[in-house]
């Protein structure tokens, strides 16, 4: 499927993604999943669901993608169409091999191949061929079939113009250099990496890229490039926004670097209704009993979703009535998240999905005990 689409949240889903935006890239791309079915698009549909299943997959929230991935399945079946047929097994063969499901990925993602290939769907092709390679990269005695299907993938990348599986390309090509002693060689490719993931504005990537140059650099001796490009790879990641990228940078770089970082996101001594967040310090609760109440039951289950009518017989204790309680609800969040997000503009602890309000799952918390609070 082409990059063009009339649909609004698909492009702006493409758009937040790429920013490392993740959590509002999974609202929009839900979003999108609505307007295509609403409109009968479901190459626009499949496009949504697999941004919706990277944006999982990068949450370390797969679970979360299953209903979507049935949903695909069934449209897999449902259908004659050999694109939607090559899109869907795609997708599918891509969340197996997240699961660690290689056998049954594998199968899916040739299947994939052929299909794409007979519908002339270069932008599945490519990406399914990516997958394939990747399934081979990891294990030393495939690393020659995981750079022939990047040979093939670039042969057919020189001819379109999609910058997102170009650097991904490149990546794991950089990967099998630096496990077969080219060290040289994967950092040129990676430094090339960097200016194309700058110039096209994927943030989500500039990270592991950097991350990687760490590594490379490690390994060549270069203990103060190292140290540099760690660190940078660090600062520019926000565990609980982006924890799979977070986890591949603790992989390739040791716990040293990281100087003086706080524990937790958030220390919370209930007693005194206070809360201290690592980067904007205390926050007082004192006087705002609702909103701190608000707090402890988003905090206390995150990843708990709570629909208006939830929150309404919770923390207000009544029944809910849409003309009397959904502007109570917009100027509450609004104000908790003042109170607790570093960014007003990305909120990275309150967030929202279709099925309610919700506590990032990945942020971590303390709970002060009381004599803990007097030391």
């Amino acid at each position: 499927m082409s990059n063009s689409t009339q649909n609004t949240s698909l492009q702006l889903a493409r758009l937040q993604h790429r920013k490392g935006a993740l959590h509002e890239a999974r609202l929009l791309s839900e979003e999108a999943m609505v307007e295509a079915s609403a409109r009968g698009l479901s190459q626009d549909w499949i496009e949504s669901a697999r941004l919706y299943f990277q944006c999982c997959h990068e949450l370390e929230e797969l679970s979360d993608a299953q209903s979507v991935i049935d949903q695909t399945l069934t449209l897999s079946r449902n259908t004659s169409d050999e694109r939607l047929q090559g899109m869907a097994e795609n997708l599918i063969g891509s969340w197996l091999l997240a699961n660690g499901k290689m056998q049954e990925s594998e199968d899916y993602i040739n299947s994939a191949i052929t299909k794409a290939t007979q519908a002339g769907d270069l932008d599945t092709l490519v990406r399914a061929l990516f997958t394939n390679a990747m399934t081979r990269a990891f294990e030393p005695a495939q690393f020659a079939q995981s750079l022939l299907q990047l040979n093939k993938l670039d042969t057919i990348l020189a001819e379109m113009d999609n910058a997102e599986m170009q650097l991904t390309s490149r990546l794991l090509r950089t990967h099998i250099f630096t496990q077969t002693g080219k060290l040289e060689a994967a950092n040129d490719l990676l430094w090339d990496c960097y200016e194309q993931a700058k110039l096209h504005g994927f943030h989500l990537l500039i990270s592991r890229i950097l991350a990687q140059m760490a590594h490379v650099n490690r390994e060549l001796g270069n203990k103060e490039a190292y140290r540099i490009y760690a660190e940078l790879a660090l600062r520019g990641t926000d565990k609980t926004r982006l924890p799979r990228v977070y986890k591949f940078i603790r992989q390739m770089c040791p716990e040293d670097i990281v100087r003086n970082a706080p524990q937790f996101d958030f220390q919370i001594d209930e007693a005194a209704r206070s809360v201290q967040e690592r980067n904007k310090g205390l926050i007082d609760f004192r006087n705002q009993h609702i909103l701190f109440d608000l707090a402890l039951l988003f905090i206390k289950k995150a990843g708990t979703r709570y629909s208006k009518e939830d929150l309404i017989e919770i923390i207000w204790q009544q029944a809910y009535d849409p003309e009397l309680h959904d502007n109570l609800i917009y100027v509450s969040i609004k104000r908790l998240r003042a109170l607790l997000e570093p960014d007003m503009e990305s909120p990275r602890y309150i967030l929202r999905d279709r099925k309610g309000y919700y506590f990032n799952p990945q942020s971590s918390v303390h709970f002060r005990q009381s004599e803990e609070a007097t030391l």
